[in-house]
């Protein structure tokens, strides 16, 4: 190809004048080809930048030469100092714009090219283009970083604009809703509801009944006082809660113009709260419905109960034989354990409920665990255990303790034992030691595994809850049993070994009991009562009638609570035992009509199946003087009877 060897300066101008017109790079490389194609014939052109031996690719319009590729100076011509062959017609050629920046023409003819960077003046345009380039391509990554932090922005505003729950609000002199400025999403359900209208054409009818708090709202508005936080359901659908704050408005004479103010949509929190709310009623609905279970539960339980110990106790009074004996033995023993199984349930509901309460008297612990280690002894001779106990003579003689809570701890764990232990020895070691009193248990049974001895605490766990398991039970006996010694203040440790053995080891805090000498006093014997028995159990009647008669006392039955009030129309008596779960009138209703319509001051014990806290809270609240829980034993109803009279 033979060049033109000359390259005027008007020629020059008109091509700088293409050139600069350019609308982007490719038309700018176009550009660069139509002014050269009359001195050279080259492929692609690309800019390069000067890299140690190498040359990086920084600007480049090419599919061959793609900008950051890596070019060995050996692949390259350069009249100054190349490495190419010598024999090469067509070459790669460089062109030095800086002394670190060169233009790079490919598959040019190298006679050409020496002809090529001779020319007048052709340095002016390659250096123009250069520029051209290196500006444009500035340019274009200023842009591409100014739109990415343009959709950015637009991004965080859009999630802004979506998140965003405050708009603006303006009324006018009469309190209407001049207009509102929400975001896109509420925009149009509150300009809807609100423009053009007052507060009482936007709540719900629900609002409306709200009397108090919307005239107090009103007040604000016509003294023009500012106010905060307002919050009230609009009428939409659905329905939708709002909070507004707003401050008086008032133009430059100082006359009153409206109210302006921003809005805050509390929908989600409304909605929540009330969710919270509902499941607070829900957990307060089941806990009284749970109360109430246990109580029903306790009457009809205890109802029977009562019956059966009470008759167990009368039979034992009787001639029996040797075998008679021995079954009564037995029936007491399931009847104990029943009721055991009863009273775990109840008092398994107080300590939950926080309810439980210690009653201190004055207790000899070493008569304590004698007499709780003794209803075990039957057990040791029938089967192939050894049980000893070894009760420390160091004991305080009294000391005040709830001794029901502490008998209970005792049998629990002493009843643990030998359920566990099939073969082997029982031991009971009670003492004093740190002003605590301590009790050890220990046995030779099967022992708890690792993975079960911090469970053994839960409720309703066993250590085998397979359904062909040895043991009876409910799993609650230590849960309480743990719980009733944090009661009072102590503590409980197990160590057991799997297959060897398990020691309990209990502390409980004590405080000596100061005896007062009671050697003076007479002991008194209680005369012949007149006792009403309300009672509508026929078996409990009988039951209650025969230990009273066993005291001497008279006794007349009533059914429920009318004929009790009828029989007193009749006749005085000296004392009513009155049951409180009863038809046609209960005991309660009974009670205060007692007091409240009759006048009478006759003292009113509650004979009830109902033992937790709140139905003696009840019963004494009604009237009555002391409440009796079934199942009621002999002993326990003559003490009741002999305290409350020699007092």
């Amino acid at each position: 190809m033979q060049i033109k060897n000359n390259y005027s300066s008007s020629r020059l101008k008109d091509d700088l004048a293409l050139l600069t017109t350019s609308k982007d790079e490719q038309d700018a490389y176009d550009n660069l080809k139509k002014i050269l194609c009359n001195y050279i014939d080259y492929d692609e052109c690309a800019i390069l930048g000067k890299q140690g031996n190498s040359y990086s690719v920084l600007y480049s319009n090419s599919t061959v030469l793609k900008v950051n590729d890596l070019i060995d100076s050996s692949e390259l011509f350069y009249p100054k100092g190349s490495r190419i062959k010598a024999d090469a017609v067509k070459v790669n050629a460089l062109y030095e714009v800086t002394h670190r920046d060169f233009l790079v023409f490919t598959c040019v003819l190298k006679e050409c090219w020496y002809q090529f960077i001779e020319l007048q003046l052709i340095d002016i345009l390659l250096q123009q283009f250069f520029l051209f380039i290196k500006h444009s391509a500035s340019t274009k990554v200023k842009m591409d970083i100014s739109q990415s932090l343009l959709r950015d922005y637009s991004l965080r505003s859009d999630l802004f604009k979506d998140f965003a729950s405050e708009w603006f609000w303006r009324t006018d002199t009469n309190n209407i809703f001049l207009n509102v400025l929400s975001n896109d999403n509420y925009h149009k359900i509150y300009h809807k509801k609100f423009t053009n209208k007052t507060f009482d054409g936007i709540v719900t009818e629900n609002e409306k009944k709200q009397h108090k708090k919307w005239l107090q709202f009103n007040h604000l508005l016509v003294c023009k006082e500012e106010f905060l936080d307002f919050e009230f359901e609009i009428d939409s659908d659905p329905n939708a809660w709002v909070s507004l704050s707003g401050k008086p408005q008032y133009d430059q004479q100082g006359n009153y113009i409206g109210y302006l103010g921003i809005a805050k949509d509390i929908t989600v929190a409304k909605d929540r709260e009330q969710a919270l709310q509902q499941a607070k009623e829900r957990a307060e609905e089941a806990s009284t419905a749970k109360s109430l279970f246990l109580a029903v539960m306790s009457h009809e339980i205890r109802t029977p109960m009562n019956a059966i110990l009470g008759m167990l106790e009368l039979l034992s009074d009787t001639e029996l034989t040797q075998k008679q004996t021995r079954w009564l033995n037995y029936a007491n023993s399931s009847a104990d354990l029943l009721l055991g199984i009863i009273s775990d349930v109840l008092d398994f509901s107080k300590i939950e409920s926080g309810t439980a309460e210690l009653e201190l008297r004055p207790t000899n612990v070493a008569s304590l665990a004698k007499n709780i280690a003794a209803q075990f002894l039957i057990t040791e001779k029938s089967s192939c255990i050894v049980f000893n106990t070894d009760i420390s003579p160091t004991l305080p003689k009294l000391v005040l303790i709830d001794d029901i809570r502490l008998g209970q701890i005792l049998f629990n764990i002493l009843g643990n034992a030998f359920k566990f232990t099939k073969v082997g020895t029982i031991h009971l070691h009670a003492f004093c030691a740190e002003n605590c009193l301590k009790f050890e248990v220990s046995d030779t049974g099967q022992g708890i595994s690792n993975d079960k001895i911090d469970s053994i605490f839960d409720a309703f766990n066993q250590a085998d809850n397979s359904v062909n398991r040895g043991q009876q039970g409910i799993g609650l006996g230590l849960t309480i049993t743990k719980s009733l010694i944090e009661l009072m203040n102590g503590t409980i440790n197990v160590d057991s070994v799997l297959n060897i053995g398990t020691t309990f080891s209990i502390s409980i805090p004590y405080q000596i009991y100061e005896e007062v000498d009671h050697s003076t006093d007479k002991e008194f014997t209680l005369k012949s009562l007149s006792i009403l028995v309300v009672e509508d159990n026929t078996t409990n009647q009988v039951l209650v009638k025969a230990f009273l008669e066993k005291l001497n006392h008279a006794v007349t039955l009533a059914d429920n609570g009318q004929v009790a009030l009828d029989k007193l129309n009749d006749q005085q008596y000296d004392l009513i035992l009155m049951d409180m779960m009863m038809p046609i009138m209960d005991g309660i209703t009974a009670t205060k009509i007692i007091r409240n319509k009759l006048g009478l001051s006759i003292p009113i014990f509650a004979l009830t199946a109902n033992a937790s806290n709140q139905d003696k809270v009840t019963c004494l609240d009604a009237g009555m003087d002391k409440v009796l829980t079934k199942p009621i034993r002999f002993h326990d109803l003559n003490k009741a009877l002999k305290t409350y009279f020699t007092q």
